[in-house]
């Protein structure tokens, strides 16, 4: 019969043989005692398994508890019921209890079907009884473990196996597993593709008919999910509930092999919806409104939920947004980012463990690494954007600042809901950075600042406020990883921008002053400066950029990172937020003197100079910041700038007394200069040049100084002031500034000193004049 099939005219088989034979089938499989060779094999598995239902008369009992206890039997006897099962599946007649449960079913749904009735049941499952249902069900959970006893599977995919799978040994899912493994490769068919989809389907749909999952969970599921493990038991059809309980405790399963299995059936859901059950059930009128010319396979159908998340029924956005979570957790779950980024991969991340998150952290390390490829930058970047609409959608961010989210932004987003929270939860820990108890979670947040300061899109909120403004006033900057350019862009026309932008930008302004790793251009343009000149200084909290600003006339410095240095600089001159440390120590000042300067005056120096004018008044901190800043914009002087326009007209005069006036220092060490060689300088500026003078002035003046004081002071300034190079001496920077300053004041110093001396007056007499670092 097996030759006939098979299309062997010459074994045809008359009529009546068959019918001789498919009696001889029934009445084998109805009793034991009519297969002696199988009742000869099992007799000690009988006895010791199915003692009690050698005389009872349902058709197969023996034989049914024998197959039920397969994986126990001895070898022999294993042997020979894998063949009786393999006469089930390509004939219905060897099956005495399928035949008994279905008989009306075949006599109804299935009488004009003479070859393949057990098809034609199977084809009509919804249709057909109740109690045939559980009997397919059981049929195929117990035979689910060898690829044989699936007659379609066995047909549509013998050429496959023997060409991908050919030393693979049949049992315990070998090699259903490795079908499946090899589906997606080149040569292998579309016909057994499609069988080993639908496998995997059924897979999905119920745990019974997983012989992997069934069995490497067996532990798992009586411990954690024996409730709904009863439930499909009844229910003995399409259930998913086990699989979604074992999903749901991925984190808390006991065995290895269990969470392997489990790791494996969330990797089906994420790359095909006809293998996620919830989702595929959740969304059938949605995917065929909005992606019915999708077609399945390396997560299209699920892009394409996400790209109408907005327009879903409730239902397929919550079960969707509950996938998207779980499959944050590992590269393997984001499929087409995976196959992109595979070089990259083994190339950087070989090592990393695919779960919690660990390799997808690696990935976005290499980004901007040159071997990585447009495809898997696009990949990157389409990962970057979902997360960036929710926090829960970054496994490792979510995980890390739990704790503090629920402490700190309560409100932000119900952490219940399956809606997206738009970035609002991400801003709320950016806005209370200082609050944050977990440095772990600090670490990640600050990872997620790099991404958004980079690309303005990341950060939902301003992309969502400035969308208008991005069009107008810098569409001609190229979306994606544009370095940090459309921040820049946007603060450059910050006045003109829309309130709810302006405020945004503002944010990300505030947050780039922190941490030069927030400020990718200059990241990009000055990263051998910082390497040279700020070598061995932390950065955060303002550092680097201060190092730089300090260094700007230095001979090392490249023309863009000398640019991008003096754009910080004109940004701190500008507005006062925008200065880390100055705003951080002046918090309290500008607070109490300057409270009416702030707002917009941020922007215009209107609270630098109120601070200025208030300098008597200031503490030491703030007053050594302003100082500070002082001294670099005069030294990188900008003629119109707010800050130091009181000195425009000496600066102007300054310029024609100058061969290079536009050189770093040249405008600043005039102006100097002048002051302290009596020449007159307008009284605002002069008040700046003098607030902007060096602290190590302050010493000299003390009234107990005396001559051979005065002389070492004088010394020591001279020495700290003069580098040694191989063209002779040279005054750099501002240890020019303060030598030149500190020499000149010492000279005046000593004169009135002795003058005092000379009079006898003993009236103490100290002139403080503050600064910051040097």
């Amino acid at each position: 019969m097996m030759e006939e099939k098979k299309g062997n005219s010459e074994g045809e088989i008359p009529t009546e043989c068959k019918k001789e034979v498919k009696s001889f089938l029934k009445k084998r499989t109805a009793n034991i005692n009519q297969d002696p060779a199988l009742a000869k094999a099992c007799k000690e598995d009988a006895g010791k398994f199915c003692k009690d239902l050698a005389v009872s008369t349902e058709p197969g009992k023996v034989i049914t508890c024998l197959m039920d206890k397969k994986q126990d039997l001895m070898p022999k006897c294993k042997k020979m019921i894998v063949k009786r099962q393999m006469d089930a599946a390509n004939t219905i007649d060897a099956d005495a209890p399928l035949l008994e449960d279905c008989k009306e079913d075949l006599d109804t749904i299935c009488s004009d079907v003479l070859e393949k009735r057990r098809q034609c049941l199977v084809d009509n499952r919804a249709r057909v009884s109740w109690t045939c249902q559980s009997r397919l069900f059981k049929e195929n959970a117990e035979r689910s473990d060898d690829w044989r006893l699936s007659a379609r599977l066995f047909q549509s995919c013998y050429n496959d196996k023997m060409r991908f799978c050919k030393d693979v040994e049949a049992g315990g899912s070998r090699v259903k597993d490795c079908l499946e493994d090899n589906r997606e490769k080149s040569g292998f068919s579309s016909v057994c593709k499609e069988q080993v989809d639908k496998m995997i389907q059924a897979r999905a749909q119920n745990f019974m008919l997983d012989h992997d999952l069934k069995t490497g969970c067996k532990e798992d599921i009586e411990k954690l999910c024996q409730y709904e493990k009863d439930i499909a038991k009844d229910l003995q059809t399409d259930d998913a509930s086990v699989i979604n309980c074992l999903q749901d405790f991925r984190e808390e399963l006991l065995t290895s092999s269990c969470k392997k299995q489990v790791h494996k059936t969330i990797q089906r859901d994420a790359a095909d919806i006809r293998f996620n059950a919830p989702l595929l059930n959740a969304c059938i009128d949605d995917r065929a409104t909005f992606c019915k010319d999708v077609p399945p396979g390396d997560a299209r159908v699920i892009r394409c939920l996400q790209d109408n998340r907005a327009s879903l029924s409730f239902s397929c956005r919550a079960t969707l947004f509950d996938q998207e979570v779980m499959m944050a957790e590992s590269i393997d779950f984001q499929v087409p980012l995976k196959k992109a980024c595979e070089a990259v991969l083994q190339k950087h991340c070989a090592d990393v463990d695919h779960t919690h998150g660990l390799a997808i952290e690696c990935l976005l390390d290499h980004t901007d690494d040159e071997a990585t490829s447009t495809e898997c930058k696009r990949e990157i970047k389409h990962l970057q954007l979902k997360s960036s609409e929710d926090y829960r959608l970054n496994y490792r961010l979510q995980r890390a600042c739990e704790l503090d989210v629920d402490q700190l932004c309560p409100d932000a987003c119900d952490k219940f809901s399956y809606d997206v929270c738009g970035g609002k939860v991400y801003q709320c820990l950016s806005d209370k950075e200082s609050e944050i108890q977990s440095q772990v979670c600090k670490k990640e947040l600050f990872r997620y600042q790099q991404q958004e300061t980079k690309d303005y899109q990341l950060d939902k909120p301003l992309a969502d406020s400035c969308k208008d403004d991005v069009k107008k006033f810098c569409s001609d900057i190229p979306k994606g990883d544009d370095f940090g350019r459309v921040h820049e862009c946007l603060y450059d026309h910050i006045e003109e921008l829309t309130d709810q932008c302006r405020v945004q930008e503002q944010k990300i302004q505030k947050l780039k002053a922190k941490d030069v790793r927030l400020q990718p251009g200059v990241m990009q343009a000055c990263s051998e400066e910082i390497s040279l000149v700020c070598k061995g200084i932390q950065p955060g909290n303002g550092r680097i950029l201060d190092c730089l600003i300090a260094n700007l006339e230095s001979s090392d410095y490249s023309p863009a990172c000398q640019e991008k240095t003096k754009k910080i600089l004109a940004k701190q001159e500008k507005d006062f937020s925008l200065n880390y440390q100055l705003a951080t120590s002046c918090r309290k000042n500008a607070k109490e003197l300057c409270a009416d300067k702030q707002g917009k005056g941020h922007r215009d120096a209107a609270v630098l100079n109120c601070l200025v004018e208030n300098e008597p008044s200031l503490d030491d901190t703030c007053s050594s910041q302003v100082s500070k800043l002082l001294r670099n914009a005069l030294w990188a002087y900008r003629p119109g700038a707010m800050l130091t326009s009181a000195c425009d007209a000496d600066a102007n005069a300054c310029k024609s007394q100058l061969k290079r006036p536009g050189k770093i220092g040249k405008i600043g060490l005039c102006l100097t200069q002048k002051m302290l060689n009596g020449k007159d300088l307008n009284a605002d500026c002069k008040k700046l040049v003098v607030l902007a003078a060096p602290s190590e002035s302050k010493a000299i003046f003390e009234e107990n100084l005396t001559k051979s004081d005065i002389m070492e002071k004088l010394a020591s300034f001279q020495k700290a002031a003069v580098e040694m190079t191989s063209n002779g001496l040279k005054l750099t920077g501002w240890v020019a500034f303060a030598g030149i300053g500190a020499l000149s004041i010492l000279l005046v110093a000593g004169a009135y000193f002795l003058y005092q001396r000379y009079n006898g007056n003993k009236r103490p007499y100290t002139m403080v004049m503050k600064q910051g670092d040097v």
